[in-house]
């Protein structure tokens, strides 16, 4: 049974969290962005495209299938019936999600709680299977560019990653987490240098701006859009070791610990994440925003998140979303205050 609370997770969720709002501001309701045609605009949107896109949905995703296998096994000591449990969680995640969407029309949470009832076929296979099902369905699904389903993988694959315990063992064998990591590198780099080989102009201005017309850009850019699906599990991977190695070390876990509150309050940042970005857009800044804007606007959200997360766990124990996330699955009171 996994008893103490792997700090590690945490690191990750907030590392995933940083990426995430940047892409997310694009499909919020109400948000009036303008498209990139030039200068610093337009070299930001090509870096989201290489550097951000679909990697922290990866990320994300994988950590919500390791989080359902540490809360099925947590949930078999507890006097409820432990997929009664599971699907209440998913219940009241769904209602999150549905209200979020009003505001995200894109955003994952209900996707996340219809497909996480599908993690229940695989909970008890062996992890070796879940292993092998989830990496080439992964690598089927990149292959065939069907992204709607893509997160089935990805939970399959954190699903297994907590059968083997893998986040229980990192203060094991710290060579084999900085050879793999190594590994991670070289596959990341040829990634990079597949997307940069390939590289399509963010739009059809900019691609009209460079010389690059109709047909050629159309088709440049999905080929491009293809290998940035079929490049990301290798990129994420190489995200997620990076922070693994860093944290590893004392200075390291301690230089990136405010990412672990804020990866603590992962369901209360993300949603107020949207809520923020239309706070600034609606009531501060009525008008379009550039891109280079909405980084700067996404910049000061972290500051202001991650000090509120910081904050808030000096005098609580739960997120204010994840306490009522909480209190709804287990259905009785729970402390929220330290003492």
């Amino acid at each position: 049974m996994v008893n103490k609370r792997i700090e590690l997770l945490d690191y990750l969720r907030g590392f995933a969290l940083l990426g995430i709002i940047l892409v997310n501001v694009e499909g919020i309701k109400l948000v009036d962005l303008k498209m990139p045609i030039d200068g610093f605009d337009a070299m930001y949107a090509s870096f989201l495209s290489i550097f951000i896109e679909s990697k922290f949905f990866a990320i994300f995703s994988t950590l919500f299938g390791i989080g359902f296998y540490i809360f099925m096994e947590r949930a078999a000591y507890k006097p409820q019936n432990k997929y009664l449990l599971y699907i209440r969680r998913l219940l009241i995640l769904y209602v999150f999600g549905f209200i979020h969407m009003q505001l995200q029309p894109g955003e994952a949470l209900n996707v996340y709680a219809i497909v996480g009832l599908v993690l229940l076929i695989f909970f008890h296979l062996k992890k070796e299977i879940n292993l092998i099902i989830g990496i080439l369905l992964l690598i089927a699904i990149t292959i065939l560019d069907v992204k709607i389903i893509l997160v089935l993988p990805y939970f399959i694959i954190g699903l297994a990653i907590g059968q083997y315990r893998l986040p229980e063992k990192l203060n094991q064998n710290f060579n084999l987490w900085r050879i793999a990591w190594c590994i991670s590198a070289v596959f990341a780099l040829i990634s990079f240098i597949l997307l940069f080989s390939f590289y399509s102009y963010p739009n059809y201005i900019v691609a009209e701006k460079a010389g690059v017309y109709g047909e050629t850009y159309v088709q440049g850019r999905i080929l491009f859009d293809h290998l940035i699906t079929l490049t990301s599990p290798f990129i994420s991977l190489f995200y997620v070791l990076t922070i693994v190695v860093i944290t590893q070390t004392k200075f390291g876990f301690k230089c990136l610990s405010p990412l672990k509150f804020y990866g603590r309050l992962a369901l209360t940042n993300y949603i107020f994440q949207t809520l923020l970005i239309l706070f600034y857009t609606q009531c501060i800044f009525k008008a379009e925003i550039s891109m280079t804007h909405s980084l700067i606007m996404c910049l000061v959200i972290y500051v202001i998140q991650i000090f509120f997360s910081v904050m808030w766990f000096k005098y609580f124990t739960y997120g204010p979303l994840e306490y009522i996330w909480r209190m709804g699955t287990y259905l009785k009171f729970i402390k929220l205050k330290r003492t």
